[in-house]
């Protein structure tokens, strides 16, 4: 049985293994991310980098996840993965 869990976004999270995440939003001025997990499962670190919109970044080995605004303004966040 799997469950949605909500994480502060931090450089990185400790989160089940495969969990799926659903989307990034900005709640009470804070961003925050849902994610589809088993909690059953082993807990794995997984890492991410928030980039603010026109600001250049490496994007080896990076997955987009979504957008989320604090206004004004508007920032991107990526997984890094191997």
């Amino acid at each position: 049985m799997k469950t949605i869990w909500k994480y502060k976004i931090d450089g990185s999270i400790q989160m089940p293994m495969d969990a799926q995440i659903l989307t990034v939003q900005n709640q009470d001025g804070e961003e925050h991310l849902w994610a589809l997990v088993n909690p059953k499962n082993e807990l794995e670190t997984r890492k991410f980098l928030i980039v603010g919109t026109g600001q250049s970044f490496d994007d080896t080995d990076t997955k987009y996840i979504g957008t989320f605004q604090q206004p004004p303004f508007v920032w991107h966040l990526f997984e890094l993965v191997h």
